[in-house]
């Protein structure tokens, strides 16, 4: 499993590199960022730094305290890089931020999808660092525009990070030099935005009889976006829907089968939302506004099921049912990046998907924590937000 990049760098076996560990933190979280926590095993990064398990058990206890050190160091690295001084006006805030995120690139998806394999005392030490990185920015933002209030200045520079670090969850490139000034560009189209007025919440959903089928599929989305797809067992399942856990397998072969028809659902309804916005969209323009509310709309209204798309589709694996999911994905992003660049003709497929990316990440990060959902006008913020990084 281990990954080319990662055994270019390993030593020949046999040696003993001064910087083992170092190698050992770097491949695992390469490989964690590739294929997921729960799919990586202590072998999978001996063999990609060209050394014995016993090795890896020499310098780390298991594969959690791999996970904790990859994190954080990388957050010791971005902590360490920021400005002690002010940092300027806003486009060079960013700046700083779009180089340090381009350093660690799979940070992002390594805190937000795998750190909830950790011990909650690990995971609050972390938080903490973030919060340290999130402090920062606000703090800048705050002395660039004293107009803002603290809610606003909190929400804008949320939106701008999570715009930067959703490069942790594709592998799309660019030269570096113009990769840094996209995302820094994104980023100071959030903070210099003027924060809307608050909006009027989309009228509800009828919700529809459940089956049983479909109360399984519920509790299954909810409980794999909250614990993990790994840390969540039949029973569990079933005990949320207030049956034995065999009884699902009335319905359903395996816990697999769940988060499938999950997402296929999930997806279901964003294919919904992409079917409105063209036939009732007026020019490209109005398309993809219509499309990017209706998601911003999914991810505060059904914070769950998008945790899920985004976090837990690494446990598909590779059977027909799984590679239908992954289909679907992609012809949905291919949609929207082809609606975006209809809107933006001039921008590259590649740069088109960046900000379509951004967009989409920025939404599912920020409807997810919970002390942003407690502001007044998120939803019209965000909505703002995400059509201004698709510029």
């Amino acid at each position: 499993m281990a990954s080319p990049s990662a055994r270019a760098t390993a030593p020949a076996r046999g040696t003993r590199p001064r910087n083992r560990s170092e190698l050992l933190r770097a491949a695992a979280a390469e490989l964690f960022a590739q294929h997921g926590y729960a799919n990586v095993s202590m072998a999978d990064v001996a063999a990609a730094v060209n050394v014995g398990t016993s090795a890896v058990y020499h310098h780390y206890a298991g594969k959690a305290e791999l996970l904790y050190d990859a994190i954080d160091g990388a957050l010791e690295r971005a902590a360490s890089g920021l400005p002690t001084t002010p940092a300027g006006e806003l486009p060079e805030v960013a700046g700083f931020l779009a180089a340090l995120i381009l350093d660690d690139r799979a940070l992002g998806v390594l805190w937000q999808r795998e750190s909830g394999n950790l011990g909650k005392a690990e995971r609050g030490r972390l938080g903490k660092k973030f919060v340290h990185i999130n402090t920062w920015l606000a703090g800048e933002l705050r002395a660039c525009r004293p107009e803002l209030t603290s809610n606003q200045v909190e929400l804008l520079a949320a939106c701008a990070l999570q715009a930067m670090t959703s490069v942790a969850f594709h592998h799309l490139s660019l030269p570096r030099g113009q990769y840094e000034r996209l995302l820094a560009d994104l980023a100071t189209r959030v903070m210099l935005m003027d924060p809307p007025p608050a909006g009027t919440k989309p009228r509800a959903r009828r919700k529809m009889a459940l089956t049983r089928a479909d109360e399984i599929i519920d509790a299954g989305i909810a409980l794999f976006a909250r614990r993990g797809y790994a840390d969540t067992s039949i029973d569990d399942i079933g005990a949320v829907v207030g049956i034995a856990g065999p009884t699902i397998y009335n319905h359903f072969a395996s816990k697999h089968d769940i988060l499938v028809a999950g997402l296929l659902r999930g997806h279901d309804q964003l294919q919904e939302s992409l079917r409105v916005a063209r036939s009732e969209g007026i020019g490209p323009a109005d398309v993809l506004r219509r499309l990017s509310d209706a998601y911003v709309d999914l991810t505060l209204d059904q914070t769950d099921l998008i945790g899920a798309l985004s976090t837990e589709s690494v446990h598909l694996g590779d059977e027909a049912a799984s590679r239908q999911v992954r289909d679907v994905q992609r012809a949905y992003i291919q949609d929207w990046v082809a609606i975006a660049r209809a809107h933006n003709p001039t921008d590259s497929p590649t740069v088109a998907r960046i900000k379509v990316q951004a967009a989409q990440m920025m939404a599912n990060d920020v409807a997810r924590a919970s002390r942003l959902r407690r502001i007044s006008n998120l939803r019209t913020t965000v909505r703002e937000a995400a059509w201004l990084l698709q510029q």
